[in-house]
């Protein structure tokens, strides 16, 4: 579910990161899912991050080990808004409830590394 908040624009990203987006994709490291906080400037409810860089101050939903399927649907630029933070969109089944989340790729205001690869390949 996507929140619109101050009227943010968005850009398409994909075209620059073809083998990374369209599908499904396995976790190629440990990652972690957690519920954003209020105080995230987020458009979305979960974030995607990796173990080794948890520093998301809100709740653990689930720790993903490598090889975990997740979905890859877009990656948005956010103009404006967010200082034109990358982020990629996608979403994983947890006991047979699916979760949107977010990953960020190119900016680090949760706290979180900056990426430099993306952590999902189509093969493991």
């Amino acid at each position: 579910m996507i929140v619109t908040a101050c009227a943010a624009k968005t850009e398409n990203m994909s075209h620059y990161y073809p083998e990374y987006v369209g599908g499904d994709f396995f976790l190629t490291e440990d990652m972690a899912l957690f519920e954003n906080d209020e105080q995230n400037f987020s458009f979305f409810k979960n974030a995607l991050v990796r173990q080794t860089d948890c520093c998301s101050s809100g709740r653990q939903i689930a720790l993903l080990p490598k090889g975990t399927k997740v979905q890859i649907s877009n990656i948005l630029r956010y103009i404006n808004f967010t200082n034109d933070c990358n982020e990629a969109i996608g979403n994983v089944t947890i006991n047979g409830k699916r979760l949107d989340f977010e990953y960020f790729v190119n900016c680090n205001y949760q706290g979180v590394k900056v990426a430099k690869d993306l952590p999902w390949k189509r093969k493991l």
